[in-house]
Order: C-alpha cells, then structure tokens, then sequence
C-alpha cells in the first residue's frame, strides 16, 4: 500500500490517536432492522474482532466504528491528504517547503495518486451481509471499477476472517452466519419480463448508471462519460454484486435514504417511493449482468532490457523510489515498513530499498537466510524482485476491471503476493527500466543525495559504496559511509544477516 514516510510529515500530519480499549459501540438509529444478539456473545464478538483489525493495522487506510485511527507516520490516507492538500502560499507549504525544498514537496504532489480516499467500514455490517465479508477476504476483487486502489493480500486466516465479519455483523446487530439456525436471506421472487423492464426503466431514469456500473449492463453510460464525473463515483461499487453482498430489505431502505442506513455516505438519496425502490431492488437481484468469460490468467514473461543505459538513479525515482520503498524502508526509520521488518499482518522479509546500500543487502527467505533479490534464485531466470513485480501483473485480472469490461473472476491467485500490494501494477516501461538496470550489473549511485541528518523518508541521504557495482548478495560495511552517519545517528542501520 502506497504510504509516505516522509519526515517532514511529522510537522503537518493529522495527529492520530493512540491505541486504546474501546467499549462496544451502541448501535445507532437506522433504517436497518436489527436482530437480538445476547449481549455478552456480541461484546465478545466485537472484542475478537477488534484484535484482529489491530492486528492486521486496518486503520492504516480504513475508518471502522470507534476503533482508534492507526498512529502517524503509518496513516496511509491521511497523511496522503494532508500532503495533497498543501498549497503554496499558505504557512504550511511556505514553512515546509523554507525548510526541506519546494522541490521535495512538489514531487510528493506529483507522485500521490492513490489512497486519497478509502471505503469507510463504519457501521458496514448494517449494509453489507457478514457472509459476504467473509467471502470477500477469503478471495478480494475489484469491487469499485473507478477506484484504482484494491484490497491488498492480507494474511488474514480462515479464523481471522470469520471474526472480522462477525465483528461488522455484532457492531451492526445484524444476523450472524455462524449462529445456530441462522438461514441466509432469500432473495425477492423473480420478476416477470414486463417488471424487469420498468426496472430497467427507472434505473436509467434515476441516473443510477452516473456512477454506477452494473457489470456490462448498458445503461446508456458510456465509459468516457463514466471517468468524467470520477470525483463523485469513486468509491461507487459495482451493482452486479448488489444481490449476493446485501440482504433485500436493507438495498431498498438504502435506495428510498441512503444516510439513515449510513450517515457518511456521499450516495444523494434517490427520491423515490418504497414500491420503486423495490422495483429497483428486483432488477438488480435478477438482471443478467452480461458479464464476459474468465479470462485466462498467465504471469507475462519478463520484457526485454532495453538498448541504452539505465542509471540506477533513474530506477529509484521511478521506480523503487516511487512506490516500492513504501513497504520496504530503512531499519532506523520511524516506519520500517511491512516488506522489510513486519506490519499489515506479515512478519516482514527484512528488504530495504531506501538506498542502493540496503538493497543490495537482499531479503531473508522463511529460515532467516538472506538472499539477492537482483539474482534469480536457483532454477530461476528471473530475479525475484522483477518476478513479484509481473505476477502483480497476473493478479490485475482480479483487481483491476475497467468499467463496462467486467467479466467472472478467475481463481484466486495461489502464488505469493504480487508487488506493489493493493496498487496498478508496474508498467511495462517501468518494469523494463528494472530489468535493463540488473541486465547492465546494478551499478550503484554515482554521487550523494538526500539531506543530511535526515532519517525517514525521501531525503534520507543515499550514495556510492565501497563495492558500488554487482547484484550480488553483500552487507552493508561496519564502517559506515560519510554520507550516512549523520542520519543514522546512535540507531545504526544492520549489517549483520538476522
């Protein structure tokens, strides 16, 4: 996931609270009908729930319930929105930029893209059927075709994933799947052709097809008109899974008022009347969506290097630096990030990208052995780096599906995660930059850069080492560079293999 660990943060990010116990929400005046839960089963729910949302840092990106926002600098979305929200002129940017240089302002700008606005989970159980939640993190998919963003691979288990959905579904004092006698709701009779045609009709009419999408469905929207109004369909989901994802009941409430079912959702209401709401409930639950066959999902082949010479300055700003480094920072820095020493559930794989120093170093493989990720690794022919880099490639099949080319899902992805975790995944030129850099022997920094004294973020310094070519496996030296004491301070950067 996209995150900067800038320190400059540290002077303007929204402060975050600090972990703390919560008692279990009450559940707020709605629209939803709820259903008795014995109370201690439910706060025990919410408690077992909540351990695991912590666990797996969910409030990194997400706004769930009561449960305290994720501490800085390890809040994605704010952080990206306060950067964002800079503007030359005012106190902030003019202080920053005096400070660390307009320059490294202006390239965050540039390079935020995504994670500005993320799903809201608050109260989601009162909308969204617990089953599916669990269905969901067992097997995630492109929900939302405008937003580019995607559910990450968690390391959520099978146990993990039963209590976060009971979690939503307690909360929300709504049914509980894994209740004794628990019978999942059946969806309305279906319409005879002449009411699935007023359906049709009335959604059409309403512009529901504005923001929406509703698998292939034609719905007198074309895709360019679609990407137009982004702003206010971002984080419209797509309609074909209205019928397996929300009970019936609860998809005509939200249609007739969609903020007395949630209070923070942008969705207007429709102004409609309940016997039009269900119409459109019907069409939903049994129109055809026209979806397209799987496609057939195949890892591409490493592209070729390229015919010119690729400075591994070039790789790192367009490459590593942009968005790799994100989960792969230095071990001194205030996030070391989940690639490198754990977070997002994951133990971490001790890989550091900050400087060519670190990268070099490698990663450690399940028994603490570390190994190049620019070498292919035996009976391999390509690095590892560049492989997690097309498999991400690969998994677009399931992640990322353009409006109005949606098509059934092919299996879910059996290999390790793809990288970069929960974003579009490399370009082809970007990869090639990667390949063409390990293809010419990984030839280090050719002079110093960063601010010294700096210790997180962009501007921690990088520069040439004493054996500065070879994508070969080496530690950083005990005798550190010149360049690199003054950020590193007393919390020395490793240079043993853990």
């Amino acid at each position: 996931m996209r995150r900067l660990f800038l320190f400059l943060l540290l002077a303007g990010c929204p402060k975050q609270d600090s972990p703390k116990e919560q008692p279990a929400p009450a559940p707020s005046a709605s629209a939803v009908a709820t259903v008795a839960w014995d109370p201690a089963v439910r706060n025990e729910a919410i408690k077992t729930g909540a351990v695991v949302l912590a666990k797996h840092q969910c409030t990194r990106c997400h706004t769930i319930d009561a449960q305290p926002a994720a501490a800085r600098p390890l809040h994605c979305t704010s952080c990206h929105q306060f950067l964002k929200g800079l503007e030359p002129g005012k106190d902030q940017w003019n202080g920053l930029a005096k400070k660390y240089g307009k320059d490294v302002i202006e390239r965050y700008q540039r390079n935020i893209v995504h994670l500005m606005r993320v799903p809201d989970l608050t109260g989601l159980g009162k909308r969204v059927r617990a089953d599916w939640i669990a269905a969901y993190l067992a097997q995630p998919h492109d929900l939302r075709p405008l937003l580019e963003d995607s559910m990450l691979r968690h390391a959520l288990d099978p146990k993990e994933i039963r209590d976060v959905a009971r979690y939503f579904a307690a909360v929300a004092e709504a049914p509980d799947p894994w209740a004794a006698g628990y019978v999942a709701p059946a969806a309305p009779p279906k319409p005879d052709d002449a009411r699935l045609a007023r359906g049709r009709t009335l959604f059409v009419a309403k512009g529901c097809g504005g923001c929406h999408v509703f698998g292939n469905v034609n719905t007198g929207v074309d895709a360019k008109t679609l990407e137009a109004g982004r702003a206010a369909a971002l984080l419209a989901p797509n309609l074909r899974f209205a019928r397996e994802r929300t009970r019936p009941e609860v998809l005509v409430d939200w249609i007739m008022d969609p903020k007395k079912v949630m209070p923070q959702t942008t969705m207007p209401p429709m102004g409609v009347t309940r016997e039009e709401a269900e119409l459109l409930r019907d069409y939903l639950f049994h129109e055809d969506p026209a979806l397209a066959a799987a496609p057939a999902v195949k890892e591409p082949a490493a592209p070729a290097p390229l015919d010119r010479a690729v400075a591994y300055e070039e790789v790192k700003e367009r490459v590593l630096g942009k968005v790799c480094v994100h989960c792969h920072m230095n071990d001194y820095e205030k996030d070391p990030g989940p690639g490198n020493l754990g977070g997002l559930g994951y133990n971490g794989v001790q890989l550091r990208m900050r400087t060519y120093e670190t990268l070099v170093s490698g990663a450690a493989d399940a028994k603490g052995e570390r190994y190049s990720v620019l070498l292919p690794g035996k009976g391999e022919t390509v690095a590892p780096i560049v492989r997690a880099l097309l498999r991400r490639r690969a998994e677009a099949a399931r992640d990322s599906i353009a409006a109005f080319q949606d098509h059934a899902l092919p299996p879910y992805p059996s290999t390790p995660p793809g990288m970069p975790m929960g974003l579009p995944a490399m370009t082809d030129e970007e990869i090639q930059l990667l390949v063409t850099w390990i293809a010419q022997g990984c030839v280090g920094p050719t002079k110093i850069t960063g601010m010294s004294g700096a210790n997180d973020g962009y501007l921690v310094p990088d520069g040439p080492i004493a054996k500065n070519k070879g994508c070969e496996l080496r530690m950083p030296d005990s005798k550190r560079p010149a360049w690199a004491v003054a950020s590193e301070k007393t919390e020395k950067l490793e240079t043993k293999p853990k």
